[in-house]
């Protein structure tokens, strides 16, 4: 019987590999590459990134909606590209390099890998400290994840909102129409 011998890399070694639009994330070592999602995964993303944008233009303070592929460290030897993501506050244009900022709330359309990103992005989320999650069936169901280690699931398909992003309300069945 023959061992299988990982060869892990550094962030360092992550950080060198050149720019991709495909979906590469390193996760304690390990480099984890995604396979293109489906139309109908970018279009659900698209579409959510047009709602939290237009609620974002509208706010008294600066938010900023970033949709994948943008690097996000949350931990050392754990950097995530999320399908969108929203910040408090501006990122500024020069900015280079993953953003170190913790998101407000991260958000994954489920892919072909439900379990990467349903478990294994969930408690690396919860472990960086991010307050909210949302988990989007592409069926018409958002899971958001809150509370201590991301721990409180609610099923939501009617209206979607969040105190984290004051007077946001997504129509999730409009969404999926």
């Amino acid at each position: 019987m023959h061992a299988l011998q990982r060869t892990l890399v550094s962030e360092a070694e992550f950080l060198a590999l050149p720019e991709s639009m495909q979906q590469v994330e390193l996760v304690d070592g390990e480099v984890v590459v995604s396979p293109a999602p489906r139309w109908w995964h970018q279009e659900v993303c698209r579409r959510l990134v047009v709602a939290l944008s237009l609620w974002a233009d509208e706010q008294p303070s600066p938010f900023t909606v970033i949709q994948s592929p943008a690097d996000v460290r949350f931990g050392p030897g754990r950097i995530l590209q999320p399908d969108l993501f929203v910040l408090e506050g501006r990122l500024p244009r020069e900015h280079t390099g993953p953003i170190t900022r913790l998101p407000l709330v991260c958000v994954e359309v489920v892919s072909s890998n439900r379990i990467y990103d349903r478990v294994t992005k969930r408690l690396i989320y919860a472990a960086a400290g991010v307050p909210e999650y949302w988990v989007v069936e592409q069926g018409g169901l958002i899971e958001r994840w809150t509370g201590e280690g991301l721990q409180v699931s609610e099923e939501i398909t009617d209206q979607l909102s969040t105190p984290r992003l004051p007077g946001l309300v997504v129509d999730v069945e409009a969404l999926f129409a």
